[in-house]
């Protein structure tokens, strides 16, 4: 449903494999990948801690990770603190 109304307003779609992000530090610039997986980083339902003790909303840290796989590109942890828009047209 989201592609067939994204397609209607003329927003492209892109499918990407979600493995790992939930479980691996965007602030800790970790690839999410098995190696670097670690649930018990989840402290509770939307709340993860970094290697470094810095806690972020899990699903933010989850979304950034899936960016990190769709868009491999040196990310700045910094952009979890102050994000900004990414135009890939």
């Amino acid at each position: 449903m989201i592609q067939y109304k994204a397609k209607e307003k003329g927003i492209a779609v892109i499918l990407t494999e979600e493995s790992y992000t939930s479980g691996t530090s965007f602030i800790d610039d970790e690839m999410p990948v098995k190696a670097n997986y670690n649930k018990a980083r989840r402290i509770h339902r939307g709340l993860f801690k970094s290697n470094n003790n810095i806690l972020i909303n899990a699903d933010l840290n989850g979304a950034y990770q899936i960016l990190k796989k769709v868009f491999p590109i040196k990310w700045d942890r910094g952009c979890a603190l102050h994000p900004f828009v990414v135009n890939i047209a």
